[in-house]
Protein backbone atom coordinates (compact mmCIF):
# COMPACT_ATOMS: atom_id res chain seq x y z
CA UNK A 1 0.00 0.00 0.00
CA UNK A 2 1.10 3.50 -0.75
CA UNK A 3 2.45 5.69 2.04
CA UNK A 4 0.27 8.51 0.76
CA UNK A 5 -2.28 9.78 3.25
CA UNK A 6 -5.80 8.70 2.23
CA UNK A 7 -8.63 11.01 3.24
CA UNK A 8 -12.39 11.00 3.52
CA UNK A 9 -15.37 13.13 4.55
CA UNK A 10 -18.61 11.74 5.95
CA UNK A 11 -22.04 13.35 5.82
CA UNK A 12 -24.99 12.27 8.03
CA UNK A 13 -22.51 10.02 9.78
CA UNK A 14 -24.48 9.17 12.96
CA UNK A 15 -22.13 7.37 15.38
CA UNK A 16 -19.57 6.55 12.69
CA UNK A 17 -20.06 2.77 12.78
CA UNK A 18 -19.73 2.33 9.02
CA UNK A 19 -17.01 5.01 8.78
CA UNK A 20 -14.93 2.97 11.23
CA UNK A 21 -14.18 0.69 8.27
CA UNK A 22 -12.22 3.55 6.70
CA UNK A 23 -10.24 4.07 9.91
CA UNK A 24 -9.39 0.36 9.99
CA UNK A 25 -7.86 0.81 6.52
CA UNK A 26 -5.69 3.77 7.50
CA UNK A 27 -7.85 6.58 6.09
CA UNK A 28 -7.84 9.93 7.86
CA UNK A 29 -11.11 11.80 8.32
CA UNK A 30 -10.96 15.44 7.27
CA UNK A 31 -14.45 16.27 8.50
CA UNK A 32 -17.60 14.56 9.66
CA UNK A 33 -21.07 16.08 9.91
CA UNK A 34 -23.85 14.82 12.17
CA UNK A 35 -26.89 16.68 13.45
CA UNK A 36 -27.06 15.09 16.92
CA UNK A 37 -24.29 15.79 19.41
CA UNK A 38 -24.93 12.50 21.23
CA UNK A 39 -24.00 10.64 18.03
CA UNK A 40 -21.05 12.91 17.29
CA UNK A 41 -19.65 12.19 20.75
CA UNK A 42 -19.31 8.51 19.79
CA UNK A 43 -17.18 9.51 16.82
CA UNK A 44 -15.00 11.61 19.11
CA UNK A 45 -14.58 8.61 21.43
CA UNK A 46 -13.06 6.75 18.46
CA UNK A 47 -10.71 9.64 17.56
CA UNK A 48 -12.13 9.79 14.07
CA UNK A 49 -10.80 13.24 13.10
CA UNK A 50 -7.26 14.50 13.45
CA UNK A 51 -8.42 18.00 14.38
CA UNK A 52 -11.20 18.82 16.83
CA UNK A 53 -12.66 21.25 14.32
CA UNK A 54 -13.30 18.29 12.02
CA UNK A 55 -16.30 17.28 14.12
CA UNK A 56 -19.01 19.45 12.61
CA UNK A 57 -22.30 19.24 14.45
CA UNK A 58 -25.40 20.92 13.11
CA UNK A 59 -27.79 21.23 10.22
CA UNK A 60 -26.15 20.41 6.88
CA UNK A 61 -28.54 22.77 5.07
CA UNK A 62 -27.13 25.93 6.69
CA UNK A 63 -24.42 28.17 5.28
CA UNK A 64 -22.67 28.04 8.67
CA UNK A 65 -22.25 24.27 8.45
CA UNK A 66 -21.07 24.50 4.84
CA UNK A 67 -18.47 27.09 5.82
CA UNK A 68 -17.13 24.90 8.63
CA UNK A 69 -16.81 22.00 6.20
CA UNK A 70 -14.91 23.95 3.56
CA UNK A 71 -12.78 25.70 6.19
CA UNK A 72 -11.68 22.24 7.33
CA UNK A 73 -10.77 21.25 3.78
CA UNK A 74 -8.73 24.47 3.46
CA UNK A 75 -6.99 23.66 6.75
CA UNK A 76 -5.93 20.27 5.39
CA UNK A 77 -4.67 21.88 2.22
CA UNK A 78 -2.56 24.31 4.24
CA UNK A 79 -1.35 21.98 7.02
CA UNK A 80 -1.41 18.49 5.48
CA UNK A 81 -0.65 19.18 1.82
CA UNK A 82 -4.07 17.97 0.70
CA UNK A 83 -4.60 18.34 -3.04
CA UNK A 84 -7.92 16.47 -3.40
CA UNK A 85 -10.28 14.63 -1.05
CA UNK A 86 -10.21 10.90 -1.80
CA UNK A 87 -13.71 9.90 -0.66
CA UNK A 88 -17.01 11.52 0.35
CA UNK A 89 -19.33 9.03 2.05
CA UNK A 90 -22.97 10.07 2.59
CA UNK A 91 -25.86 8.28 4.28
CA UNK A 92 -28.76 10.78 4.25
CA UNK A 93 -31.71 10.01 6.58
CA UNK A 94 -34.07 7.55 4.92
CA UNK A 95 -37.38 8.49 6.57
CA UNK A 96 -40.13 9.15 4.08
CA UNK A 97 -38.36 7.23 1.31
CA UNK A 98 -40.90 4.97 -0.32
CA UNK A 99 -41.55 4.25 -3.96
CA UNK A 100 -45.26 4.68 -3.24
CA UNK A 101 -44.87 7.88 -1.27
CA UNK A 102 -45.39 10.53 -3.93
CA UNK A 103 -47.70 12.60 -1.72
CA UNK A 104 -44.94 13.68 0.60
CA UNK A 105 -45.44 15.62 3.80
CA UNK A 106 -43.45 18.80 4.26
CA UNK A 107 -41.07 16.99 6.64
CA UNK A 108 -40.50 14.17 4.16
CA UNK A 109 -39.79 16.69 1.43
CA UNK A 110 -37.16 18.29 3.69
CA UNK A 111 -35.61 14.92 4.47
CA UNK A 112 -35.37 13.92 0.87
CA UNK A 113 -33.84 17.29 0.06
CA UNK A 114 -30.96 16.29 2.35
CA UNK A 115 -29.89 13.91 -0.41
CA UNK A 116 -29.69 16.90 -2.74
CA UNK A 117 -27.58 18.73 -0.16
CA UNK A 118 -25.13 15.83 -0.28
CA UNK A 119 -25.14 15.84 -4.09
CA UNK A 120 -24.46 19.58 -4.12
CA UNK A 121 -21.57 19.20 -1.65
CA UNK A 122 -20.03 16.35 -3.64
CA UNK A 123 -20.22 18.54 -6.73
CA UNK A 124 -18.39 21.33 -4.89
CA UNK A 125 -15.81 19.18 -3.07
CA UNK A 126 -15.08 17.07 -6.19
CA UNK A 127 -13.55 14.04 -4.45
CA UNK A 128 -11.97 11.21 -6.39
CA UNK A 129 -14.74 8.88 -5.20
CA UNK A 130 -18.19 9.34 -3.69
CA UNK A 131 -20.41 6.74 -2.01
CA UNK A 132 -24.07 6.78 -1.04
CA UNK A 133 -25.59 4.10 1.18
CA UNK A 134 -29.32 4.06 1.81
CA UNK A 135 -32.59 2.13 1.77
CA UNK A 136 -33.67 -0.23 -0.99
CA UNK A 137 -35.99 2.37 -2.59
CA UNK A 138 -33.40 5.15 -2.47
CA UNK A 139 -32.84 5.68 -6.20
CA UNK A 140 -36.57 5.65 -7.01
CA UNK A 141 -37.56 8.10 -4.29
CA UNK A 142 -38.66 11.57 -5.36
CA UNK A 143 -36.62 14.61 -4.30
CA UNK A 144 -36.55 18.27 -5.20
CA UNK A 145 -33.43 18.65 -7.31
CA UNK A 146 -31.02 21.58 -7.45
CA UNK A 147 -33.02 22.96 -10.41
CA UNK A 148 -36.21 23.05 -8.31
CA UNK A 149 -37.98 20.19 -10.08
CA UNK A 150 -39.21 16.97 -8.48
CA UNK A 151 -37.51 13.87 -9.83
CA UNK A 152 -36.21 10.46 -8.67
CA UNK A 153 -32.98 10.65 -6.66
CA UNK A 154 -31.30 8.57 -9.37
CA UNK A 155 -31.99 11.31 -11.93
CA UNK A 156 -30.72 13.97 -9.53
CA UNK A 157 -27.44 12.10 -8.94
CA UNK A 158 -26.84 11.52 -12.63
CA UNK A 159 -27.88 14.99 -13.82
CA UNK A 160 -25.58 16.71 -11.30
CA UNK A 161 -22.62 14.34 -11.22
CA UNK A 162 -22.46 12.10 -14.31
CA UNK A 163 -20.51 14.67 -16.33
CA UNK A 164 -17.56 14.24 -13.94
CA UNK A 165 -18.10 10.75 -12.53
CA UNK A 166 -18.59 7.18 -13.72
CA UNK A 167 -21.49 5.99 -11.59
CA UNK A 168 -22.75 2.50 -10.74
CA UNK A 169 -25.34 1.43 -8.19
CA UNK A 170 -26.88 -1.78 -6.94
CA UNK A 171 -29.39 -2.95 -4.33
CA UNK A 172 -27.73 -5.68 -2.27
CA UNK A 173 -28.46 -7.54 0.94
CA UNK A 174 -25.54 -7.18 3.33
CA UNK A 175 -26.07 -10.77 4.56
CA UNK A 176 -24.47 -11.87 1.28
CA UNK A 177 -21.38 -9.71 1.87
CA UNK A 178 -19.92 -10.86 5.17
CA UNK A 179 -22.54 -9.45 7.58
CA UNK A 180 -24.42 -11.94 9.84
CA UNK A 181 -27.71 -9.99 9.57
CA UNK A 182 -30.13 -9.28 6.76
CA UNK A 183 -30.12 -5.66 5.55
CA UNK A 184 -31.22 -4.86 1.97
CA UNK A 185 -29.67 -1.53 0.98
CA UNK A 186 -28.68 0.56 -2.02
CA UNK A 187 -25.01 1.39 -2.63
CA UNK A 188 -24.07 4.04 -5.17
CA UNK A 189 -20.41 4.56 -6.10
CA UNK A 190 -19.01 7.25 -8.38
CA UNK A 191 -15.37 7.55 -9.53
CA UNK A 192 -13.88 10.68 -11.04
CA UNK A 193 -13.37 10.62 -14.80
CA UNK A 194 -10.06 12.40 -14.19
CA UNK A 195 -8.60 9.03 -13.14
CA UNK A 196 -8.69 6.44 -15.91
CA UNK A 197 -7.60 3.70 -13.50
CA UNK A 198 -10.69 4.07 -11.29
CA UNK A 199 -13.93 2.22 -11.92
CA UNK A 200 -16.92 2.08 -9.53
CA UNK A 201 -17.36 -1.61 -10.34
CA UNK A 202 -13.99 -2.37 -8.76
CA UNK A 203 -15.03 -0.90 -5.42
CA UNK A 204 -18.21 -2.81 -4.60
CA UNK A 205 -18.04 -5.10 -1.57
CA UNK A 206 -17.13 -8.76 -2.12
CA UNK A 207 -19.68 -11.53 -2.03
CA UNK A 208 -19.24 -13.93 0.92
CA UNK A 209 -20.95 -17.03 2.21
CA UNK A 210 -23.68 -16.40 4.78
CA UNK A 211 -22.66 -16.20 8.43
CA UNK A 212 -25.34 -17.80 10.58
CA UNK A 213 -26.32 -16.40 13.97
CA UNK A 214 -24.75 -19.33 15.83
CA UNK A 215 -21.39 -18.62 14.19
CA UNK A 216 -21.66 -14.92 15.02
CA UNK A 217 -22.72 -15.05 18.70
CA UNK A 218 -22.88 -18.71 19.72
CA UNK A 219 -19.74 -18.48 21.83
CA UNK A 220 -21.21 -15.80 24.11
CA UNK A 221 -22.61 -16.81 27.49
CA UNK A 222 -26.26 -17.73 27.93
CA UNK A 223 -27.94 -15.17 30.21
CA UNK A 224 -31.07 -15.12 32.35
CA UNK A 225 -33.11 -11.94 32.75
CA UNK A 226 -31.14 -9.17 34.45
CA UNK A 227 -27.90 -11.19 34.37
CA UNK A 228 -24.55 -9.75 33.25
CA UNK A 229 -21.51 -11.49 31.82
CA UNK A 230 -18.74 -10.94 34.37
CA UNK A 231 -16.13 -10.79 31.58
CA UNK A 232 -17.95 -8.42 29.18
CA UNK A 233 -19.97 -5.44 30.40
CA UNK A 234 -21.71 -5.09 27.01
CA UNK A 235 -23.07 -8.63 27.19
CA UNK A 236 -26.07 -8.52 29.52
CA UNK A 237 -29.76 -9.38 29.62
CA UNK A 238 -32.12 -6.42 29.87
CA UNK A 239 -34.72 -7.04 32.62
CA UNK A 240 -38.39 -7.17 31.62
CA UNK A 241 -41.61 -7.45 33.66
CA UNK A 242 -42.64 -11.02 34.52
CA UNK A 243 -45.80 -10.79 32.42
CA UNK A 244 -43.75 -9.94 29.32
CA UNK A 245 -41.32 -12.77 30.00
CA UNK A 246 -44.31 -15.13 30.26
CA UNK A 247 -45.26 -14.10 26.73
CA UNK A 248 -41.99 -15.37 25.27
CA UNK A 249 -40.73 -18.15 27.54
CA UNK A 250 -42.78 -20.84 25.76
CA UNK A 251 -41.85 -19.83 22.20
CA UNK A 252 -39.36 -21.85 20.17
CA UNK A 253 -36.82 -20.65 17.59
CA UNK A 254 -38.52 -18.81 14.74
CA UNK A 255 -41.85 -18.72 16.56
CA UNK A 256 -43.81 -15.69 17.71
CA UNK A 257 -45.64 -15.40 21.00
CA UNK A 258 -48.78 -15.17 18.87
CA UNK A 259 -48.17 -18.81 17.85
CA UNK A 260 -48.78 -19.89 21.48
CA UNK A 261 -52.05 -20.60 23.36
CA UNK A 262 -53.94 -17.40 24.13
CA UNK A 263 -52.85 -17.33 27.78
CA UNK A 264 -49.22 -16.88 26.64
CA UNK A 265 -49.91 -14.27 23.96
CA UNK A 266 -49.14 -10.56 24.52
CA UNK A 267 -52.23 -8.77 25.73
CA UNK A 268 -54.21 -7.44 28.66
CA UNK A 269 -57.40 -8.24 30.55
CA UNK A 270 -60.58 -6.18 30.19
CA UNK A 271 -62.89 -5.19 33.02
CA UNK A 272 -64.64 -8.55 32.76
CA UNK A 273 -61.44 -10.53 33.13
CA UNK A 274 -61.28 -11.58 29.50
CA UNK A 275 -57.92 -11.77 27.73
CA UNK A 276 -57.54 -9.21 24.92
CA UNK A 277 -54.64 -10.06 22.59
CA UNK A 278 -52.47 -7.15 21.43
CA UNK A 279 -52.24 -8.31 17.85
CA UNK A 280 -52.76 -6.45 14.61
CA UNK A 281 -51.66 -6.92 11.02
CA UNK A 282 -48.41 -5.08 11.79
CA UNK A 283 -47.45 -7.52 14.59
CA UNK A 284 -46.45 -10.45 12.37
CA UNK A 285 -42.72 -10.40 13.22
CA UNK A 286 -42.97 -8.99 16.74
CA UNK A 287 -42.35 -11.03 19.90
CA UNK A 288 -40.56 -13.53 17.66
CA UNK A 289 -37.41 -15.49 18.39
CA UNK A 290 -34.42 -15.53 16.11
CA UNK A 291 -33.08 -18.83 14.73
CA UNK A 292 -29.59 -20.13 15.49
CA UNK A 293 -28.91 -21.61 12.08
CA UNK A 294 -30.14 -18.71 9.99
CA UNK A 295 -28.76 -15.26 9.35
CA UNK A 296 -29.96 -12.76 11.93
CA UNK A 297 -32.93 -10.62 10.90
CA UNK A 298 -32.48 -6.92 10.20
CA UNK A 299 -31.53 -4.97 13.32
CA UNK A 300 -33.86 -2.03 14.02
CA UNK A 301 -33.45 1.01 16.25
CA UNK A 302 -35.87 -0.25 18.94
CA UNK A 303 -33.92 -3.44 19.56
CA UNK A 304 -34.27 -2.83 23.31
CA UNK A 305 -37.87 -4.09 23.48
CA UNK A 306 -39.36 -7.56 23.11
CA UNK A 307 -41.97 -6.27 20.66
CA UNK A 308 -39.38 -5.03 18.16
CA UNK A 309 -39.02 -6.93 14.91
CA UNK A 310 -37.14 -10.21 15.42
CA UNK A 311 -34.93 -9.16 18.30
CA UNK A 312 -35.45 -11.99 20.82
CA UNK A 313 -32.56 -14.39 21.48
CA UNK A 314 -33.04 -17.89 19.98
CA UNK A 315 -33.16 -19.59 23.40
CA UNK A 316 -32.68 -17.07 26.23
CA UNK A 317 -35.69 -15.06 27.41
CA UNK A 318 -34.28 -11.65 26.46
CA UNK A 319 -33.43 -9.34 23.60
CA UNK A 320 -29.95 -9.46 22.11
CA UNK A 321 -27.26 -7.82 24.20
CA UNK A 322 -25.23 -4.88 22.90
CA UNK A 323 -22.25 -7.18 22.30
CA UNK A 324 -24.42 -9.54 20.29
CA UNK A 325 -25.81 -6.63 18.28
CA UNK A 326 -22.27 -5.47 17.59
CA UNK A 327 -21.33 -8.94 16.38
CA UNK A 328 -24.24 -9.21 13.92
CA UNK A 329 -23.47 -5.68 12.64
CA UNK A 330 -19.72 -6.51 12.41
CA UNK A 331 -18.72 -3.72 14.81
CA UNK A 332 -15.32 -4.73 16.27
CA UNK A 333 -14.59 -4.84 19.99
CA UNK A 334 -12.14 -1.97 19.48
CA UNK A 335 -15.03 0.40 18.74
CA UNK A 336 -15.79 2.76 21.66
CA UNK A 337 -19.21 4.11 22.57
CA UNK A 338 -17.93 6.71 25.05
CA UNK A 339 -14.59 8.26 25.91
CA UNK A 340 -14.62 6.34 29.21
CA UNK A 341 -15.39 2.81 27.94
CA UNK A 342 -12.01 1.59 29.17
CA UNK A 343 -12.91 2.51 32.76
CA UNK A 344 -16.21 0.58 32.92
CA UNK A 345 -16.33 -2.29 35.41
CA UNK A 346 -19.08 -4.47 36.86
CA UNK A 347 -19.17 -2.05 39.78
CA UNK A 348 -20.12 0.98 37.68
CA UNK A 349 -21.68 -0.64 34.61
CA UNK A 350 -25.27 0.02 35.74
CA UNK A 351 -24.67 3.77 35.65
CA UNK A 352 -22.91 3.45 32.29
CA UNK A 353 -25.85 1.55 30.80
CA UNK A 354 -28.42 3.88 32.34
CA UNK A 355 -26.74 6.78 30.57
CA UNK A 356 -25.75 5.16 27.28
CA UNK A 357 -27.62 1.95 26.50
CA UNK A 358 -30.51 3.35 24.46
CA UNK A 359 -28.26 5.64 22.44
CA UNK A 360 -25.92 2.74 21.68
CA UNK A 361 -28.76 0.48 20.64
CA UNK A 362 -30.30 3.11 18.37
CA UNK A 363 -26.94 3.91 16.82
CA UNK A 364 -26.47 0.23 16.01
CA UNK A 365 -29.96 -0.01 14.53
CA UNK A 366 -29.36 2.85 12.09
CA UNK A 367 -25.76 1.97 11.22
CA UNK A 368 -23.99 0.77 8.12
CA UNK A 369 -22.26 -2.49 9.15
CA UNK A 370 -18.55 -1.85 9.64
CA UNK A 371 -17.55 -4.81 7.46
CA UNK A 372 -19.20 -3.31 4.37
CA UNK A 373 -17.25 -0.05 4.44
CA UNK A 374 -14.12 -1.83 5.62
CA UNK A 375 -14.23 -3.97 2.47
CA UNK A 376 -14.99 -0.98 0.22
CA UNK A 377 -12.19 1.08 1.81
CA UNK A 378 -9.76 -1.82 1.35
CA UNK A 379 -10.59 -1.89 -2.35
CA UNK A 380 -10.32 1.89 -2.65
CA UNK A 381 -6.80 1.67 -1.25
CA UNK A 382 -5.83 -0.93 -3.85
CA UNK A 383 -7.51 0.92 -6.71
CA UNK A 384 -5.83 4.21 -5.84
CA UNK A 385 -2.47 2.45 -5.60
CA UNK A 386 -2.82 0.87 -9.05
CA UNK A 387 -2.48 3.68 -11.60
CA UNK A 388 -1.38 1.43 -14.46
CA UNK A 389 -4.64 0.03 -15.85
CA UNK A 390 -7.13 2.17 -17.73
CA UNK A 391 -10.58 0.93 -16.77
CA UNK A 392 -13.00 3.61 -17.97
CA UNK A 393 -13.52 2.21 -21.49
CA UNK A 394 -14.19 -1.25 -20.11
CA UNK A 395 -16.63 0.13 -17.52
CA UNK A 396 -18.55 2.06 -20.15
CA UNK A 397 -18.88 -1.04 -22.33
CA UNK A 398 -20.21 -3.41 -19.65
CA UNK A 399 -21.91 -1.29 -16.98
CA UNK A 400 -25.39 -2.03 -18.38
CA UNK A 401 -24.92 -5.74 -19.03
CA UNK A 402 -27.59 -7.90 -17.45
CA UNK A 403 -26.56 -11.51 -16.94
CA UNK A 404 -29.30 -14.07 -16.33
CA UNK A 405 -28.96 -16.70 -13.64
CA UNK A 406 -27.44 -16.92 -10.17
CA UNK A 407 -24.42 -19.08 -11.08
CA UNK A 408 -22.25 -17.66 -13.87
CA UNK A 409 -19.56 -19.37 -15.94
CA UNK A 410 -16.94 -17.27 -17.73
CA UNK A 411 -14.52 -18.51 -20.37
CA UNK A 412 -11.15 -16.71 -20.07
CA UNK A 413 -9.02 -17.09 -23.17
CA UNK A 414 -6.02 -14.95 -22.27
CA UNK A 415 -4.38 -14.04 -19.00
CA UNK A 416 -3.78 -10.36 -19.78
CA UNK A 417 -7.46 -9.58 -20.33
CA UNK A 418 -8.51 -11.55 -17.26
CA UNK A 419 -5.87 -9.91 -15.07
CA UNK A 420 -6.86 -6.38 -16.13
CA UNK A 421 -10.63 -6.77 -16.07
CA UNK A 422 -11.35 -9.25 -13.30
CA UNK A 423 -11.91 -6.58 -10.59
CA UNK A 424 -14.63 -4.96 -12.70
CA UNK A 425 -16.18 -8.26 -13.74
CA UNK A 426 -16.36 -9.27 -10.07
CA UNK A 427 -18.06 -5.99 -9.22
CA UNK A 428 -20.51 -6.36 -12.10
CA UNK A 429 -21.43 -9.88 -10.96
CA UNK A 430 -21.31 -9.26 -7.20
CA UNK A 431 -25.05 -9.97 -6.93
CA UNK A 432 -24.56 -13.51 -8.26
CA UNK A 433 -24.30 -16.55 -6.01
CA UNK A 434 -21.21 -18.00 -7.66
CA UNK A 435 -18.86 -17.19 -10.52
CA UNK A 436 -16.69 -19.82 -12.20
CA UNK A 437 -13.83 -18.66 -14.42
CA UNK A 438 -12.55 -21.33 -16.78
CA UNK A 439 -8.99 -20.40 -17.79
CA UNK A 440 -7.96 -21.82 -21.17
CA UNK A 441 -4.33 -22.82 -21.71
CA UNK A 442 -3.02 -20.73 -18.83
CA UNK A 443 0.49 -21.56 -17.70
CA UNK A 444 1.06 -22.72 -14.14
CA UNK A 445 2.43 -19.28 -13.26
CA UNK A 446 -0.61 -17.57 -14.80
CA UNK A 447 -2.98 -19.83 -12.86
CA UNK A 448 -1.09 -19.10 -9.65
CA UNK A 449 -1.19 -15.35 -10.34
CA UNK A 450 -4.93 -15.50 -11.06
CA UNK A 451 -5.64 -17.32 -7.82
CA UNK A 452 -3.49 -14.81 -5.97
CA UNK A 453 -5.51 -11.98 -7.55
CA UNK A 454 -8.75 -13.58 -6.36
CA UNK A 455 -7.35 -13.83 -2.85
CA UNK A 456 -5.99 -10.26 -2.92
CA UNK A 457 -9.37 -8.79 -3.81
CA UNK A 458 -11.22 -10.93 -1.22
CA UNK A 459 -13.27 -13.04 -3.64
CA UNK A 460 -12.40 -16.55 -2.43
CA UNK A 461 -15.99 -17.22 -1.22
CA UNK A 462 -17.39 -16.04 -4.54
CA UNK A 463 -15.09 -16.82 -7.49
CA UNK A 464 -13.78 -20.26 -8.41
CA UNK A 465 -10.84 -20.55 -10.82
CA UNK A 466 -10.95 -23.65 -13.04
CA UNK A 467 -8.07 -24.67 -15.34
CA UNK A 468 -9.11 -25.81 -18.83
CA UNK A 469 -7.29 -27.32 -21.79
CA UNK A 470 -8.24 -26.17 -25.32
CA UNK A 471 -7.19 -29.54 -26.72
CA UNK A 472 -10.00 -31.26 -24.83
CA UNK A 473 -13.65 -30.64 -25.78
CA UNK A 474 -15.53 -28.72 -23.12
CA UNK A 475 -19.02 -29.59 -21.94
CA UNK A 476 -19.44 -26.26 -20.13
CA UNK A 477 -21.92 -23.60 -21.20
CA UNK A 478 -20.56 -20.10 -20.71
CA UNK A 479 -22.50 -16.88 -20.20
CA UNK A 480 -19.50 -14.62 -20.81
CA UNK A 481 -16.17 -14.76 -22.62
CA UNK A 482 -13.09 -12.76 -21.64
CA UNK A 483 -10.63 -12.44 -24.52
CA UNK A 484 -8.74 -9.96 -26.67
CA UNK A 485 -9.28 -7.04 -24.32
CA UNK A 486 -13.05 -7.29 -24.08
CA UNK A 487 -15.94 -9.06 -22.41
CA UNK A 488 -18.51 -10.59 -24.75
CA UNK A 489 -21.50 -12.89 -24.54
CA UNK A 490 -22.16 -16.20 -26.23
CA UNK A 491 -24.99 -15.80 -28.74
CA UNK A 492 -27.27 -18.32 -27.08
CA UNK A 493 -27.15 -16.72 -23.62
CA UNK A 494 -29.64 -14.28 -22.15
CA UNK A 495 -27.53 -11.16 -22.12
CA UNK A 496 -28.51 -7.77 -23.34
CA UNK A 497 -27.23 -4.22 -23.58
CA UNK A 498 -29.59 -1.35 -22.74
Amino acid sequence: MSNKKRTYITLFSSAGVGCYGFKLNGFECIATNELLDVRLSVQKANHKCKYESGYIGGDITTEETHKKLFDEIDKWKAKEGLSQVDVVFATPPCQGMSTANYKKTKDEQVRNSLVVQAIRLISQIQPKIFIFENVRAFMKTICTDTDGTDKPIKDSIYSNLADRYNIFYRVINFKDYGVPSSRPRTIVIGTSKEYAHLSPLTLFPSRHKEIKLREAIGDLASLDTGQKDATDYLHFARPFPKEQLDWIRHTKEGQSSFDQPIEYQPGHYDEHGNKVVNKGAYMGNKYRRLVWDKVCSCIHTRNDILSSQDTIHPTDNRVLSIRELMRVMTIPDSFHWTNYDDTVTLANVDEYLKTNELNIRRCIGEAVPTQIMKNVAYKINMALDDETTEQVAFFNSIKDLVVAGESIKIKAEDYKTLNEYLPQVAGLLADKTKVEIHCYDFSNDEMAATRKLVQKWDWTDFIKICPEDKRKPSTSSYQLILANGRLSAKAETQLRLF
